[in-house]
């Protein structure tokens, strides 16, 4: 016997919820209020209040990146135990009893005063501390402060 059955390929096919009651229903997450960090105001409340769930809203907030600026720092003191090195490697020249230390095109930003110098330096940088300043001069050098930054 031959049983006669409609295909169900064409059912309901241009009603709104497609035989799936209100809309929101079988769209992957079913009733349960969504996945992730969707309800924290309504359906995961107590989760949120008590920090199992990320705050609601924005917070904080970020500079631009152009702003930011960085400092590309040295000290005195490790600026005259490189010294040796950096004349080796023809970065620096030695003028009398007076190194020439141009600190801008070596990538530094700004000189501090930590720590002793004793080598006699003159040196270019863009940023120093008055501190690092009195110390270039104490022996025997100078500081150049240069406008490129």
């Amino acid at each position: 016997m031959t049983v006669r059955t409609k295909k169900k390929s064409g059912k309901r096919a241009g009603y709104r919820t497609h035989g799936w009651g209100i809309v929101r229903t079988h769209r992957g997450s079913g009733m349960r209020g969504g996945v992730g960090k969707s309800g924290p105001k309504s359906r995961h409340w107590i989760q949120t209040i008590k920090g199992y769930r990320p705050p609601i809203g924005k917070h904080g907030f970020i500079r631009p990146r152009e702003s930011i600026r960085r400092n590309n720092i040295i000290n005195v003191s490790h600026l005259e135990a490189m010294v040796i090195s950096l004349e080796r490697d023809s970065m620096i020249t030695k003028k009398g009893a007076k190194y020439e230390v141009n600190l801008t095109e070596l990538g530094y930003t700004k000189l501090l005063a930590q720590g002793e110098v004793n080598t006699a330096m003159n040196i270019v940088v863009a940023e120093a501390s008055e501190r690092a300043i009195k110390k270039i001069e104490s022996a025997g050098g100078k500081v150049k402060i240069s406008d490129s930054n």
